[in-house]
C-alpha cells in the first residue's frame, strides 16, 4: 500500500486534500477501495458531561427573603462569571459559552453587555439600534443582530442558563470611553444633533421625550419573538433579570433617579410580569444610603439593586462595603447581588468576597469576565488595562500567552466551589469531562502542516492521535497538547512522512500566581465608569486554512484528537481529517 498506490486513490487525496473532514469514517469511499482507505475503528472514549441531557423546566426566578428561587423551589443563589461578548459573537463561542457555565457552576447565570447603538465606535451593521425614523416615530433596528441575541437565548434556554441583560449603556462623559454606543447616542439620533457635545442640552433622566423614545426600544425588546424557539422575549423564563440599564449614574456620584427607574420598571413589567427587574444604577460613592435611591427601594415594581466593586481604587469600588450594601438594601425587602466584581490583588481577596457574599446573603455575584473558545481556535481574550485580562475555563498556571491572566486558575476554581457554597452543597469531586473537539489540517506558514481546532469546554489539555493510511491501530501521538492561545493560535505541527511518531509540543511559560498591580478605573477623568471593554473583532486567524502541496513520499495518514479533563479523563474524539 506505501509505495504501490493505485492512480485512483491518488486522485482521491489530492482530491479532498486537507480540508477533507471525515464524520464518520465510513463516508470515505472511492471506487470500491473504502477498506483501503477508510481509517480504522475511532478507540472508545468516555462520554461529554458539558452537553445538555433534559434540563427541567425551572420557571422564572424570583426574589423571597433575599434569597432567589426558582419555580420548583430551588434556592437559585449564585456565584459565576459575565459573559460581555454574547450579543456579538460566532455561534460556536455561544455554544462554548453556555457549555462551560451549565457544567461548571451550579446555578448558571450570566449577564451580558448591552444593546449596540450606532456611535463613533459601532458601525450600524454592528448595531442593534440602528437610527431614529422621524417617518415612523420610532427607532430602526438591526434585524441580524437581534437574531443572534435570539440565539444567544435559545441555546442559553437549551443548557438551563439564565441571562441578566442591561438594556443600554450609560453615557461615561467622553467619546474615548463609548464601547457600545449609550444613550447620549440615543439623544444624538432622536432630536437629530450633530455632535455629540449637543447632547449636554438635555437630561436622559428627567426628558419625556427621551423616557417615551427608551419605552419603545423596551417594546420592541420584550414583544419581540424568538426566529429560533419562537418564545416572545417577555415570556421567558431564560431572563432571570431585564436590567434597567448599565452603571446608571446620575452626576457621576448618585445612582439614577428613582423616578426614571420605576418608570421604566412599570414599563418591563407591564410586558414582562413574570421576570426580574435590576435597578442597573452604579452610585460611585462611597456612602451606602446614598448608592441606592430612596423612591426605587420603595417600589414593589423593582426587584433586585446591585453594585460593582472594582479593588478600592476609587475607594467607593471596595468589595468589603458588600455587608454593609446588602443588608441597607434587604432592609427594604429587597434582593442584593453583585452585577460585577474582580481585578483584586490576589486569590486570598477572591475567598475574601465570598466569604462575605455568603454572610451577607447576597443571592448573586458575577466576575467580570469570561471568554470562550474562538471559533477560530484558541481563545477570545480581551485585557483590561494594568496587567489584567478576561479568564478562561479551567484556567492554566503557568501560561503560555501574555493575553491569559496570571491569576486565572485560581479565579475560576475558587468561584467555582463559591457557587456550591451559596446553596450549602459540596463541589463536585470532578471537573467537567469535556466535549469534542473539531478539528481542521492548516498551514501557519511558519511550522508547515499541522492542525487546528475548536477547543471542548472545560478541556485542560488535549491528545492526538494518527493512524497511517493502511495501518489498522490508532497511536496516540502526543498526550499533552494546549490551547490557552489567543484566536486563531491554536496549532499542532504534524509530519505526515512519519505520522506515528511521538510528539512532545514545549510551551513557552510565564511568571504566574504574582499580585495584580493596582487597577484604577480608566474612566475616572470623566465620570467614572466601566473597566474599558471593545466588543470582540475577529481579527484573520494567522493559522490560515490552506491546503500544503502533498508529501513527496507519498504518505498520508488520519489525525483526531480528543479533550482531556482536569482529572484527566479523556473526553469524546473529535472529527477525523486526512492530511498528507
Amino acid at each position: 500500500m506505501q509505495s504501490h498506490i493505485p492512480c485512483f486513490l491518488l486522485a482521491l487525496l489530492f482530491a479532498v486534500g486537507v480540508t477533507a473532514l471525515v464524520i464518520p469514517a465510513s463516508n470515505i469511499v472511492a471506487h470500491g477501495v473504502r477498506a483501503a482507505v477508510a481509517p480504522p475503528a475511532v478507540p472508545a472514549s468516555n462520554p461529554s458531561t458539558v452537553e445538555p441531557g433534559p434540563v427541567p423546566n425551572y420557571g422564572f426566578i424570583h426574589p423571597s427573603g433575599g434569597h432567589l428561587y426558582d419555580g420548583l423551589g430551588n434556592l437559585w443563589d449564585f456565584a459565576t462569571f459575565n459573559s460581555p461578548h454574547l450579543l456579538t459573537c460566532e455561534p460556536f463561542e455561544v455554544d462554548d459559552t453556555m457549555r462551560t457555565l451549565a457544567a461548571g457552576f451550579a446555578r448558571p447565570v450570566t449577564r451580558t453587555y448591552v444593546l449596540q447603538v450606532t456611535s463613533i465606535n459601532i458601525d450600524a451593521s454592528d448595531a442593534h439600534i440602528v437610527s431614529w425614523d422621524n417617518t415612523t416615530m420610532d427607532w430602526v433596528y438591526n434585524e441580524a443582530m437581534f437574531q443572534q441575541m435570539d440565539y444567544v437565548l435559545a441555546t442559553a434556554a437549551k443548557y438551563g442558563v439564565k441571562v441578566v441583560h442591561p438594556i443600554i449603556n450609560q453615557d461615561y462623559g467622553s467619546q474615548d470611553s463609548n464601547y457600545a454606543g449609550n444613550w447620549a447616542d440615543l439623544i444624538r439620533m432622536r432630536y437629530g444633533f450633530a455632535t455629540y457635545e449637543d447632547t449636554y442640552a438635555v437630561n436622559w433622566f428627567a426628558d419625556p421625550v427621551m423616557l417615551d423614545s427608551f419605552k419603545l426600544i423596551i417594546t420592541y425588546l420584550l414583544n419581540r419573538v424568538n426566529t429560533v424557539n419562537g418564545v416572545r422575549y417577555g415570556d421567558d423564563p431564560t431572563f432571570l433579570a431585564h436590567e434597567t440599564g448599565n452603571e446608571m449614574n446620575y452626576l457621576g456620584y448618585l445612582p439614577a433617579p428613582g423616578n426614571w427607574t420605576v418608570a421604566v420598571a412599570a414599563h418591563i413589567k407591564s410586558l414582562a410580569p413574570n421576570t426580574m427587574v435590576l435597578d442597573g444604577s452604579l452610585a460611585r460613592n462611597n456612602y451606602t444610603d446614598e448608592s441606592f435611591a430612596l423612591e426605587a427601594l420603595q417600589s414593589p415594581l423593582v426587584d433586585l439593586f446591585s453594585y460593582h466593586y472594582y479593588r478600592d481604587n476609587p475607594p467607593a469600588y471596595d468589595y468589603r462595603r458588600i455587608n454593609a450594601d446588602s443588608a441597607y438594601v434587604q432592609s427594604f425587602g429587597k434582593t442584593y447581588v453583585v452585577g460585577e466584581h474582580g481585578f483584586y490583588a490576589n486569590y486570598s481577596e477572591y475567598e475574601d468576597f465570598y466569604q462575605r457574599q455568603k454572610e451577607s446573603n447576597t443571592a448573586g455575584a458575577m466576575v467580570w469576565s469570561i471568554r470562550p473558545h474562538s471559533a477560530e481556535g484558541g481563545f477570545i481574550t480581551h485585557g483590561e488595562g494594568d496587567g489584567i485580562f478576561s479568564y478562561h475555563a479551567p484556567g492554566w498556571s503557568p501560561q503560555q500567552t501574555a493575553d491569559f491572566d496570571p491569576l486565572e486558575l485560581g479565579i475560576i476554581h475558587i468561584t467555582r466551589r463559591a457557587s456550591y457554597t451559596m446553596l450549602d452543597e459540596p463541589t463536585p469531586a470532578q471537573f467537567p469531562i469535556p466535549n469534542a473537539p473539531e478539528v481542521w489540517v492548516a498551514n501557519n506558514g511558519t511550522s508547515g502542516t499541522g492542525l487546528s481546532w475548536r477547543g471542548g469546554a472545560w478541556a485542560q489539555h488535549y491528545e492526538v492521535w494518527s493512524v497511517q493510511l493502511g495501518h489498522l491501530y490508532w497511536v496516540k501521538i502526543a498526550t499533552y497538547v494546549l490551547d490557552d492561545v489567543d484566536a486563531g493560535d491554536a496549532y499542532f505541527t504534524i509530519d505526515a512522512s512519519a505520522p506515528e511518531q511521538t510528539i512532545t509540543p514545549t510551551y513557552p511559560t510565564l511568571p504566574t500566581n504574582a499580585p495584580n498591580i493596582a487597577w484604577s478605573d480608566p474612566k475616572l477623568p470623566q465620570t467614572t465608569g466601566h473597566p474599558g471593554w471593545l466588543p470582540f473583532k475577529r481579527e484573520e486567524a494567522p493559522a490560515a486554512r490552506d491546503a500544503p502541496q502533498p508529501d513527496l513520499n507519498w504518505k498520508s495518514a488520519f489525525y483526531m484528537m480528543r479533550g482531556v479533563s482536569v482529572d484527566g479523563i479523556a473526553g469524546p474524539f473529535s472529527n477525523v481529517v486526512i492530511a498528507y
